[in-house]
């Protein structure tokens, strides 16, 4: 039985958001998940043969997933490599390397000894707990960072964008020499809006993401027809400036899909309208992602796929994501979390660190991979929390350097 989604990851400040697929909700719906003296109650049960529906209430907190109307295919034979060549704008040439270029150069590599060299990329997000120092800290760098949208909160700047705390910290990044994937939902952003955020803003990079809520009338009712516009934008440029685009994948199954297959068609739409790399959900498994990914190869999608990890910080903030998302982990996973739901801390920060090194060592295990189809980038979504990742990145240091 195929599982039902985990949306990318949660993050609670000011504001939820969730990312992939990004959403907005005042942290005082979260309170008495997050905060609340009440017992720690148990992660949700799988059940196998019980399909989810997603309540009403949350259709309302999160905006977020890539679910698509139309069907088309991909009939590309697998290479995992990016297609074309980007470039960037002037002010972005002298502040860091294009993604695109990044990318084809990861992707692209080749070894004949030793194991395949690793990558790693962030998401980070534009909180009062950002600190750039402790980024600048983190050994080896990122290979780009990724910031969530928050349609609400974005649109609400849509007469000068730069104004926005999301781009505001973007600029930030690039002037600190850092490469920065913006996210953006299709949720009530008209064409005229995209087109000043590209024009205001200069970013080449994007996230493209759909949002559970689509409101009546908006213009893009899917990423693959936002995907399809910013092609189309890129086209009329005078000077053919490109765009990277991203994608979202669920290897847990999005909740609005009916079945693999149907799911693997609506990827298929976004990838055929021009998305050059895949980000999946967060893992809290190694298999699922390699089956995942088998699956897509073997429908003709050869885009590189990036498995997302989050390490979390605490029990409840995992247990509320789980319970929000309504993800429905595995007998295995859901006792080895749930074994650690009374620890202190910094007890339980250290098994989850341990957990997760454990799950990206697996991905990364030869057996794991194919000679031509091999990891070679891992996306971690911090919550802004750089020690943890730092201590994943130094139990792993043999794979990332």
């Amino acid at each position: 039985m195929y599982d039902n989604r985990v949306l990318f990851h949660l993050l609670l400040s000011k504001r939820l958001i969730l990312s992939d697929t990004l959403g907005r909700c005042h942290p005082a719906q979260l309170a008495k998940h997050l905060h609340s003296h009440t017992p720690v109650l148990p992660l949700p049960a799988r059940r196998p043969e019980q399909p989810f529906r997603v309540p009403a209430f949350v259709s309302k907190i999160i905006n977020c997933a890539s679910t698509l109307d139309s069907v088309m295919s991909v009939t590309s034979e697998p290479n995992n490599t990016m297609a074309t060549t980007n470039t960037v704008t002037n002010e972005e040439k002298s502040n860091e390397d294009s993604l695109h270029t990044k990318l084809n150069r990861i992707f692209n590599s080749s070894t004949t000894t030793g194991p395949v060299p690793v990558h790693y990329s962030i998401e980070i997000a534009a909180k009062d707990d950002f600190d750039i120092d402790q980024l600048k800290r983190l050994t080896p760098q990122p290979v780009f960072c990724a910031l969530p949208w928050v349609s609400d909160d974005n649109l609400r700047y849509a007469d000068d964008f730069l104004r926005s705390p999301t781009l505001q910290l973007t600029a930030r990044l690039r002037e600190n020499q850092y490469t920065v994937l913006n996210n953006v939902s299709c949720y009530n952003i008209t064409e005229q809006q995209v087109d000043q955020l590209l024009r205001s803003t200069g970013i080449r990079n994007l996230f493209v993401i759909r949002g559970d809520t689509v409101s009546p009338g908006q213009q893009f009712s899917n990423s693959a027809g936002l995907v399809q516009y910013l092609r189309k934008w890129q086209e009329q440029q005078p000077d053919h400036r490109q765009l990277t685009i991203a994608v979202g994948g669920y290897p847990y199954g999005h909740y609005q899909s009916s079945s693999q297959t149907e799911e693997l068609h609506y990827l298929q739409a976004k990838i055929s309208q021009g998305a050059d790399f895949l980000l999946t959900q967060t893992l809290y498994d190694a298999p699922s992602f390699l089956r995942y990914r088998d699956r897509c190869r073997e429908a003709g999608i050869s885009i590189p796929i990036i498995p997302g990890i989050y390490v979390p910080h605490s029990y409840r903030h995992l247990q509320a994501l789980l319970n929000l998302t309504r993800i429905e982990l595995g007998p295995t996973v859901r006792d080895a979390f749930e074994a650690h739901a009374n620890d202190a801390p910094d007890q339980f920060q250290a098994f989850m660190v341990e957990y997760f090194v454990g799950v990206v060592r697996e991905l990364l295990q030869p057996n794991a991979t194919t000679s031509s189809d091999p990891i070679k980038l891992v996306h971690f979504f911090t919550f802004n929390k750089f020690h943890l990742l730092q201590q994943v990145l130094e139990q792993l240091d043999e794979f990332f350097k």
